[in-house]
């Protein structure tokens, strides 16, 4: 035992891990070395205070799972296929490498982000039928922003929706943002409360803070939530 879970919690994992029917294998980014680069405002994006905790989680998760979830650790100049656009960064091993974390899954965090891992495995989503259809339907890119607290109530109920969008189609970029490791975007968007979603172009990927298509102040049912997320892809397609 590590310490990092109790016999409890670790116990329930590997029940968990027990029943994929395949193996899986993240993408872990983290930051370049400690004494590397000047403080550019690029380089404030890598000041990583959570880089060790993230890598110390994925080698008690690869060990409780025995192998069924693991981990490829990389340096930020070794991902930039990726695209990471914070640290560390938890990519899922969808197809499109489309649904992230960044920031350290804790507290109410970490449900949604071991769900996630268990849609990806067992290809079954828990969305209700219309709304899955709905989603399936999108045609254009979206780029979704969850910003997040470790100990919000609602926040991990919005992550594991928008997650299960992500997984369900490779058009839409969904990403999970811990809002307390990485504050410079919930800063230019004004969050006052969380969870809060941004719905953006895909093309603004790397304009953070840029204007959002349409944004989501809270919790919404799937329902109304997915309404948002249509309306947002037939205002992309009205700019082609």
């Amino acid at each position: 035992m590590s310490g990092l879970f109790d016999q409890e919690t670790e116990s329930e994992l590997k029940n968990i891990f027990a029943k994929w029917p395949r193996n899986l294998k993240d993408i872990l980014v983290i930051d370049e070395d400690k004494h590397e680069g000047a403080h550019s405002h690029e380089n404030l994006l890598d000041h990583c205070h959570t880089c060790d905790d993230a890598v110390l989680l994925a080698k008690e998760l690869t060990r409780i799972s025995e192998g069924k979830l693991g981990f490829n650790v990389l340096r930020k100049a070794e991902a930039s296929d990726f695209k990471p656009r914070y640290l560390p960064s938890f990519i899922y091993d969808t197809p499109a490498r489309n649904v992230r974390y960044y920031g350290l899954p804790s507290g109410q965090e970490f449900a949604p982000f071991i769900f996630a891992h268990e849609y990806i495995a067992t290809k079954v989503l828990k969305l209700p039928e219309g709304v899955l259809e709905e989603v399936e339907s999108i045609d254009a890119p979206l780029h979704v922003k969850v910003f997040v607290t470790p100990e919000c109530p609602y926040c991990s109920i919005v992550v594991d929706f928008m997650n299960q969008v992500g997984i369900a189609n490779s058009n839409i970029v969904v990403e999970t943002i811990e809002a307390m490791e990485n504050p410079l975007e919930a800063d230019y968007y004004g969050v006052q409360y969380v969870p809060f979603v941004s719905i953006n172009r895909i093309e603004d990927y790397y304009r953070y803070g840029a204007k959002p298509i349409e944004v989501i102040p809270g919790y919404l049912p799937p329902e109304e939530a997915v309404k948002i997320l249509s309306r947002a892809a037939r205002k992309v397609r009205r700019s082609f």
